[in-house]
């Protein structure tokens, strides 16, 4: 439709009873289409761009991972009535030692039924706080996508709603020019005199 109005205000539709409000929503169609179909991606592109790079900084500046020593029992694991086992993670205190060989104490998220002594992986922030691990590279990529989707998406729903406030303005716009020319053609078609 968008087309076809497009080609109608550029002449591809002359006739008398064309009108110059016919032509401005052909005009305005074709640059609003324009818009969308640069508007659009370049939206997605940017938002998702900017967010996977936000991501990636904060994925590198995310502290070091170390090895740390469970000091108690992890809770064992719930069964489901499938037979299958939760594999959600647990606060248990842990110890470790830095890179830079300083011992470290603390609470950290482990898996379910480990067992004191075991092993387990804990990230430390700069301060050697521990820290959430940090996303890794399809969680990221994951929400740059989603964020960039949404970008169009924007676009596009600011498209539908100009192309409704365009619509409705030469709607407007044709019944006033139709309203004025019945006006001046009535009297001379059925003889009635103003």
């Amino acid at each position: 439709m968008v087309f076809r109005l497009w080609a109608y205000g550029r002449g591809g539709g002359s006739g008398p009873l064309r009108r110059p409000s016919d032509a401005f929503e052909a005009w305005a169609s074709g640059a609003l289409l324009a818009a969308l179909l640069l508007g659009a991606p370049a939206a997605g592109v940017a938002a998702g761009s900017s967010l996977y790079e936000r991501g990636r900084a904060a994925q590198a500046a995310a502290g070091e991972q170390v090895q740390a020593v469970l000091l108690a029992d992890a809770p064992p694991p719930i069964t489901s009535a499938e037979g299958t086992g939760d594999s959600g993670r647990y606060a248990v205190p842990v110890r470790w030692t830095a890179p830079d060989g300083s011992a470290g104490q603390g609470v950290a998220p482990v898996h379910a039924g480990l067992r004191r002594g075991d092993r387990a992986d804990v990230w430390l922030d700069a301060r050697g706080r521990v820290t959430a691990p940090p996303r890794n590279d399809a969680e990221i990529w994951l929400e740059a996508s989603a964020a960039g989707s949404g970008a169009a998406a924007g676009v596009v729903l600011v498209f539908v709603g100009v192309r409704v406030v365009v619509r409705r303005a030469a709607d407007r716009r044709r019944m006033d020019e139709w309203e004025r020319d019945w006006a001046r053609t009535e009297p001379v078609w059925t003889g009635r005199r103003s």
